[in-house]
């Protein structure tokens, strides 16, 4: 069969049209739907995962494919397989995304055997890289598997990010009993029901780089309750590994989530450096061209399903740019896939940092956590642009005076008041600071202008927890927060186990940009929060302080636009907690660009 040429398989239970695509073959079957190759009436090509009506009919399951859906369309196109579209509010639910040809991972290493090198190397680091993008959007992919990783001429692409996460609705559950997912490459809080995370992206990106090293899942086991074991409760199989990448993995797939380093703490480790993903994916594909993986072997595409034939809950279908399907290695519907020819060996590129780089240091309590934090405190050179010490009342911080009754307000004795409880669980406090977020579209000549928050910001308050708290709750500042029902801000936050971490939320959709830091905060007394909050060219820098010391740090390559910043409070939703803080002596400094003054 030549390149290039398509086999339609569709039967007459098909469709043949999905929304403005026509279809042109089906590319497999799996857990949660189908996938078909479609064509754009521009002449684009893209795989399309048609959801199964016994999911679609859930109410709590569409409203969490909308979301997690919606989120996907945010995932900047680093080392993914990008989301164009998605049908969300009708009978047939649906997920467009781009096509990419080339075998999957699973495919690629049976056919010709480990990665070795710098294929090795990139494929850590692309991975590594799309997981920095999907987190950043505030995804979390949840089936991370060599099948959902296709093996493309300018390297790996990750595919199915988020949407396997709306069957958590469902209890990650099928109708027929059937874990959703690949136990082997699945995080142990996963299999135990617990709430999916960031987290557990990278325990599954470990196990999908031992695999690629050695041509086996780090646990093995052949039936499932086997494998249910061994992930759960003996130590992985790392044999044969690069020493450097070995140590990487191992405290990826920690059994306990706190002591995974996060994504981005991934990437900055195996590049050696703070790593924008824009960056990391464009060494990936030099790397990748300059030695591409072997693959043996002119396999024709097996997704050539027979009428009525399809492998059922967890099938693994051909390697294609859509949601939720892997299997044979193919260059599209048909397609063979030519043969790599092994030339002379290239030498390694240099991809992964020494130890020396970026540590890997223990922390209080026995958990281990990945920092490559400087020991520096908060810059002192920036000007005050603003300060509230909250002995007057009428300020401009909604709420009025505080007495007890209300959830917020000018307490009588000098701080501001923030009270939350599983009714409220949530307060924010916008800072009434006399600057704009952005300047007027359509300035008005005859004004005085305005200031526009500096691109660099470092705000800081006096926080604490008042009596008569009780349960678990977290408290402290945002920035470029928006307005609107739907939160998106980032969130600087301590909460009342001691704990600091960074959170950013996009349209009510929250992810941890970093795992929890423990802090030791003085009992019954009130300490120093700073955040700064700095825009630049690769992204945002957020870093975190408690009474001076550095405690988190991340550069987030995917921005949220300047807003508003301010005052958090949280405890869980419908919980028995009650959280009352205290925020005192709130200041705003900055940089002024072209002499301006703080007014």
């Amino acid at each position: 069969m030549r390149l290039g040429m398509t086999v339609n398989n569709l039967t007459p239970g098909d469709p043949i049209q999905i929304g403005r695509y026509r279809l042109l073959s089906r590319l497999g079957r799996g857990g949660m739907g189908t996938v078909y190759l479609g064509e754009s009436p521009e002449g684009q090509r893209v795989a399309i995962k048609v959801i199964n009506s016994e999911y679609s009919q859930h109410e709590q399951f569409r409203m969490r494919f909308r979301r997690e859906a919606d989120a996907a369309q945010r995932v900047r196109r680093f080392c993914t397989a990008a989301v164009i579209e998605a049908a969300l509010d009708g009978d047939q639910l649906y997920v467009v995304t781009e096509y990419v040809s080339g075998p999957n991972l699973e495919e690629a290493v049976h056919s010709g055997g480990p990665l070795r090198g710098s294929s090795l190397d990139a494929l850590a680091v692309g991975v590594a890289t799309a997981l920095t993008a999907i987190h950043g959007a505030g995804v979390v992919h949840r089936d991370l598997k060599p099948s959902n990783v296709l093996l493309s001429s300018v390297g790996p692409r990750v595919i199915d990010f988020g949407i396997a996460r709306a069957l958590d609705t469902l209890s990650g559950i099928t109708g027929t009993g059937e874990i959703i997912g690949t136990p082997r490459y699945m995080a142990p809080e996963v299999l135990r029901g617990e709430p999916v995370s960031p987290a557990c992206d990278v325990f599954s990106w470990g196990c999908l780089v031992a695999f690629a090293s050695s041509g086996h899942a780090p646990f093995g086991g052949e039936a499932l309750p086997a494998v249910l074991y061994q992930v759960l409760n003996t130590e992985p199989s790392l044999e044969g590994m690069d020493p450097a990448l070995r140590e990487l993995v191992t405290y990826a797939i920690a059994k306990d989530p706190r002591n995974r380093p996060t994504s981005q703490q991934v990437l900055d480790h195996l590049v050696g450096r703070s790593a924008a993903p824009e960056q990391t994916a464009h060494s990936v594909q030099t790397a990748w061209q300059q030695s591409p993986p072997t693959i043996q072997g002119t396999a024709q595409w097996a997704g050539a399903v027979p009428p009525g034939q399809h492998g059922g809950p967890g099938h693994n279908g051909p390697a294609h740019g859509g949601p939720g399907h892997g299997g044979p290695a193919h260059g599209g519907p048909g397609h063979t896939v030519a043969t790599v020819p092994v030339g002379q060996p290239a030498r390694r590129k240099k991809l992964i940092a020494g130890a020396a780089v970026a540590a890997l240091v223990a922390v209080g309590g026995g958990a281990g956590l990945y920092l490559a934090l400087t020991s520096g405190g908060p810059p002192e050179n920036l000007a005050l642009l603003y300060q509230n010490d909250f002995t007057q009342s009428g300020s401009g911080w909604s709420g009025g005076t505080y007495d007890g009754e209300n959830d917020h307000g000018y307490a009588p004795e000098g701080y501001y008041a923030l009270d939350v409880d599983g009714d409220d669980s949530v307060l924010r406090e916008k800072a009434p600071v006399p600057f704009a977020t952005a300047p007027p579209s359509t300035p008005d000549p005859t004004a005085s202008p305005t200031p526009v928050l500096p691109a660099r910001l470092l705000i800081g308050v006096d926080v604490g927890v008042r009596d008569g708290s009780s349960g678990r709750g977290e408290y402290g500042l945002f920035c470029r927060g928006e307005d609107t029902n739907e939160a998106t801000r980032y969130e600087f936050l301590l909460d009342t186990t001691g704990n600091a971490r960074l959170r950013k939320s996009v349209k009510s959709a929250g992810g941890e940009l970093t795992k929890a830091f423990k802090v030791d905060l003085p009992k019954g007394q009130p300490v120093r929060l700073q955040a700064e909050c700095s825009g630049g060219p690769q992204g945002v820098q957020l870093t975190m302080w408690v009474n001076g010391e550095k405690v988190q740090s991340f550069l987030d390559a995917s921005p949220l636009p300047p807003g508003e910043i301010g005052l958090i409070a949280r405890v869980g939703e419908n919980s028995e907690a009650m959280l009352r803080t205290s925020f005192d002596n709130f200041t705003m400094h900055g940089t002024l660009e072209n002499g301006a003054s703080a007014p």
